[in-house]
């Protein structure tokens, strides 16, 4: 395939699975209001100690295989695949066991109870659903198949959320969460394969794997570190306040999280972008400074209209139980809005074969969060969420003086209009109380229109220019 028939497909299948990764996201969001609804805080919490376990269990049992044969740049052989697939088959039997028999310890230090614990023995069966899917996938995502990828990942959300409302209306409790979790893994790994078939059979070829794990360790000791950040509440607040503060402080999270979780998931189409192009390459730089300008025009206005309208939102579209959750949603989304580009700029440097140092600035990010957590946490989950904005937002700043250096282009001259119109939404949604008024949604259209005002006051040519690229994109995908 040439290079424009490889822009050209790169185009199409980013627009469609960013299409259908915002639909899943609506899917999943529409779904939680009557999962909140239904459920308390401790079964979400319960639930995010569960899967903290079952994630953990999974990046260690990975090895960064499945990385390291999604960035290789030769075709890869079904020996490579039968290696790969075998190896976390046999870690991921380890891991269940593992997890099956020490539910008990588990559960007496992060605060389980009976059902809670029996919950969790159920779900280490899932350690066994990654590594079979790992063969289909690697193959889509080397096919730049994206959109095939979002179609299943769509399909399947729904299924696992529907079969949680269904358990949590009759049943209740963490086992609507687990239970909805094991059906959508389910059919994530039956769609996979008839996406991609083609069993590779069992068996292990010690050169492959000795390369493979050569390979793929550093890629994912950066992902480790990097769920260590994102799950610091079930594993940290789980220990030292029990399951129903990881409840309220996840649901805070996941209220703010909308536009980031869109923006990571693309992720996925960036890698593979990312290591086509040399660090000089013209094209890397529009599609670097494009992704990521495209993510704050689309997400700062987003967080803050959430944010703003969350006294309001909050216990209208869930209920009022989760109003306790409000204050952790004013503290994160200061980390919310430099998450935005936090996501591009590590995908650029693993893309740039830098993951290295990408390793070494999430562990000290990880490190830092997780220190100065440990140091507030008494004074409520409000100070964890500003713990976390005040880490990321210097991390990010660091990381993008970095990115303009290594691309040759600065990054600020692309960035300073949306974070500057963000400032300025931010600033006048605060000041509004002082006028009288303290209704949330008004605070939310007073931000919003200062975002527009400040926007166009500073980089109104080219967000014009911008909406036009959107639109151009859309016209492009359907071709």
């Amino acid at each position: 395939m040439d290079g424009p028939a490889v822009h050209r497909r790169i185009v199409k299948e980013t627009t469609i699975y960013a299409a259908l990764q915002v639909l899943a996201a609506l899917t999943l969001w529409a779904s939680n209001l009557g999962l909140a609804r239904l459920l308390d805080a401790r079964a979400f919490g319960s639930f995010a100690i569960g899967t903290f376990f079952l994630g953990l269990g999974g990046l260690l049992g990975d090895g960064g295989m499945g990385a390291a044969l999604l960035r290789s740049k030769t075709e890869i052989s079904d020996e490579a695949y039968r290696t790969t697939l075998t190896a976390l088959l046999a870690l991921g039997t380890v891991l269940a066991l593992a997890l099956f028999v020490g539910a008990d310890t588990v559960g007496a230090q992060w605060g389980l109870h009976g059902a809670e614990r029996h919950a969790l023995r159920a779900m280490a069966v899932l350690f066994l659903v990654g590594p079979l899917r790992a063969v289909p996938y690697i193959r889509l995502e080397r096919g730049l198949q994206f959109a095939t990828i979002a179609g299943i990942e769509l399909r399947a959300t729904a299924v696992r959320q529907a079969m949680s409302l269904l358990l949590a209306w009759r049943l209740g409790g963490v086992w609507a969460l687990a239970g909805g979790q094991a059906a959508g893994a389910l059919t994530q790994l039956v769609l996979a394969w008839r996406a991609a078939p083609g069993w590779p059979g069992l068996g292990i070829t010690r050169r492959v794997l000795r390369a493979t794990l050569g390979e793929g360790v550093p890629v994912q000791a950066l992902a480790v570190a990097a769920f260590f950040k994102d799950n610091l509440s079930a594993a940290l607040l789980g220990s030292l306040l029990g399951p129903s503060a990881v409840g309220r402080f996840d649901f805070g999270v996941r209220y703010a999280q909308l536009p980031v979780s869109a923006v990571n998931a693309l992720s996925r189409v960036q890698l593979p972008v990312y290591a086509r192009f040399e660090r000089h390459d013209p094209a890397l730089h529009k599609t670097f400074i494009g992704a990521t300008r495209t993510s704050l025009l689309l997400g700062i206005p987003l967080i803050l209209a959430m944010t703003f309208a969350a006294p309001e939102l909050v216990p209208w579209m869930f209920a009022r139980r989760w109003v306790a959750s409000i204050p952790v949603i004013d503290g994160i989304a200061v980390n919310m809005a430099f998450g935005l580009v936090a996501g591009p700029l590590f995908t650029l440097m693993q893309g740039q074969g830098r993951a290295g140092l990408a390793l070494k600035v999430f562990v000290g990010w990880t490190a830092a969060t997780w220190l100065l957590v440990f140091a507030v946490w008494s004074r409520g989950l409000g100070a964890v969420a500003w713990a976390y904005s005040a880490v990321t937002a210097p991390v990010v700043l660091g990381l993008a003086v970095w990115a303009s250096r290594h691309l040759g282009t600065p990054l600020h001259r692309a960035w300073t209009g949306p974070f500057a119109a963000g400032l300025a939404g931010a600033m006048a949604g605060a000041l509004v109380p002082y006028l009288g008024v303290h209704a949330g949604w008004a605070r939310a259209l007073v931000a919003l229109a200062a975002w527009a005002v400040a926007l166009a006051v500073v980089d109104g040519a080219r967000a014009a220019g911008d909406l036009r690229a959107w639109i151009a994109a859309l016209r492009a995908s359907r071709t």
